[in-house]
């Protein structure tokens, strides 16, 4: 009759001794941020600290948020790797008037931590340079 409590102890330590090598959960280690989130806003003047003008929120694959045009606006960054200073612009006319206006993004790409600000002269420039991804707003006289 002792054989039966040295098997169970034998098959116990056994099991323990595999158990580092379960499988951890799905949970354990999280998985890397696919897609990227973008908050961008538009602000008065040469900096981020004139008034706000437009805000809005850009999801990425999946596509989403308040963007007007989030799978055109994505497209783009996807096209640059999140990266605005590369995303082509778009080639029309704009008036030469000098109303400046600044532009901000923040969020996070295929999750890199993603930052970016720069000062246009008008809003036209800023939609037209920045492949209308900061096009939240309609231009103003």
């Amino acid at each position: 009759m002792r054989a039966r409590p040295v098997r169970t102890a034998l098959l116990t330590v056994a099991a323990l001794g595999l158990l580092p090598f379960a499988a951890t959960p799905a949970a354990a280690h999280p998985q890397p941020e696919t897609g990227g989130r973008q908050h961008i806003a538009v602000h008065e003047g040469t900096g981020p600290s004139g008034p706000l003008l437009a805000a809005a929120r850009l999801y990425c694959f999946p596509t989403g948020g308040d963007h007007p045009d989030p799978a055109g606006a994505c497209l783009k960054l996807a096209m640059a790797n999140g990266d605005y200073t590369r995303v082509p612009a778009e080639h029309r006319a704009c008036p030469r008037i000098y109303q400046p206006v600044t532009v901000v993004a923040h969020g996070t790409w295929h999750g890199r931590t993603t930052a970016y600000q720069h000062t246009y002269p008008n809003q036209c420039v800023a939609n037209a340079e920045s492949g209308d991804i900061f096009n939240i707003i309609p231009w103003r006289d």
